[in-house]
């Protein structure tokens, strides 16, 4: 089909924007959360979850203190949307088996706050591996 003149509407492949850098105070929030998840601190963990979020936040600390004792964390997986940072984490330890969780961080007077959680340890989902 002919070009009408109209380019403002033609279909075809897009500029692919930079990637959004990550910032390094959302990634050590993040980090902070998982070691105090580790360690069953449910005082730091409140502290670093919105008001609304933090029933959740000690059902799932219950269920990794239920769990075992952890010894190691990472993040597997990070992805956001808008201001908003989804992310997976792990917790392994010697004697126990894996603890997975995902939550979402997001700026809240001037901090990076939890506002959602789930448990995926016995969940089966695209999260899961």
């Amino acid at each position: 089909m002919p070009d009408l003149g109209f380019r403002k509407n033609v279909m075809g492949p897009q500029p692919i924007a930079e990637r959004a850098p990550t910032p390094p105070e959302m990634l050590e929030a993040a980090n902070q959360f998982l070691d105090a998840l580790a360690r069953g601190e449910v005082e730091e963990l409140n502290a670093l979850t919105v008001e609304n979020s933090r029933d959740e936040v000690n059902r799932l600390a219950e269920a990794a203190r239920q769990t075992g004792i952890y010894d190691k964390k990472r993040i597997i997986a990070l992805a956001r949307i808008n201001r908003h940072y989804w992310i997976k984490g792990e917790l392994t330890g010697a004697e126990t088996k894996r603890f997975i969780v995902q939550f979402r961080l997001g700026e809240h007077g001037g901090r990076w706050k939890v506002w959602d959680v789930i448990n995926l340890t016995n969940a089966r989902s695209a999260w899961t591996r």
